[in-house]
């Protein structure tokens, strides 16, 4: 039982991704966090153009909640709309990029090269973008653009890489692209930070105890 439940929760909150990034598409869906709180359930989204969520007078985002209470049976849903700061440092904002790119006609090296540089520009710490599909041809293959840091498995790239996936709809067939993105504010286990001023301060106060002992002495 408790294993169907856990299975069921998981289809649920699959669905509802599914839902709010539909409808959120065209305002540049960068995510989403759900949490469950005694008043109900927070959902923060992460978009591009928040007042394209919003809706005039807030009626889109009316429609939304009205929706996840009444289709999806959730609980109270309180909806939080946040900008995205950085377009170019988030991993699903850059990944449907791409695919706008790939279907307004843009080859794949100059979607990949391009969303490359801005995420170099933006000051990323590593990113990785992967376009597979036929790209280039009736045979299916992947083409990855690389730069700086990447984790590849573990905890770090768990927690520190920022993923997204989008898709282009093209003439030959279906094209995917997975973008990661080593987020700024992760701190990697093997990054030693010390801290100046503690140092300066212990310093200071052994030398301030060892004067003592050296005037005491001659006392």
């Amino acid at each position: 039982m408790k294993e169907r439940k856990f299975v069921n929760e998981s289809v649920k909150k699959l669905l509802i991704t599914e839902y709010i990034k539909r409808e959120t598409e065209s305002a540049g869906f960068g995510g989403m966090e759900i949490k469950r709180t005694p008043f109900g359930t927070n959902i923060v989204l992460h978009v591009n153009k928040p007042g394209l969520v919003i809706g005039r007078k807030g009626g889109k985002i009316q429609e939304i909640t009205s929706r996840l209470e009444k289709d999806y049976g959730m609980e109270s849903p309180q909806i939080e709309v946040k900008e995205v700061e950085n377009p170019d440092l988030n991993a699903q904002v850059v990944a449907k990029k791409i695919a706008l790119s790939l279907e307004k006609g843009w080859s794949y090296r100059k979607a990949g090269t391009n969303a490359l540089r801005r995420t170099q520009e933006g000051k990323a710490r590593g990113v990785i973008i992967r376009i597979g599909g036929k790209i280039s041809g009736e045979r299916a293959r992947a083409q990855k653009f690389m730069y700086g840091a990447i984790k590849y498995s573990g905890q770090p790239s768990i927690d520190g890489m920022d993923r997204g996936f989008s898709v282009a709809k093209l003439k030959l067939g279906i094209i995917g692209i997975n973008v990661g993105i080593l987020r700024n504010d992760y701190r990697l286990p093997d990054e030693i930070r010390i801290d100046e001023n503690a140092i300066s301060k212990e310093v200071g106060v052994t030398n301030g105890a060892e004067g003592e002992g050296v005037k005491a002495t001659e006392q």
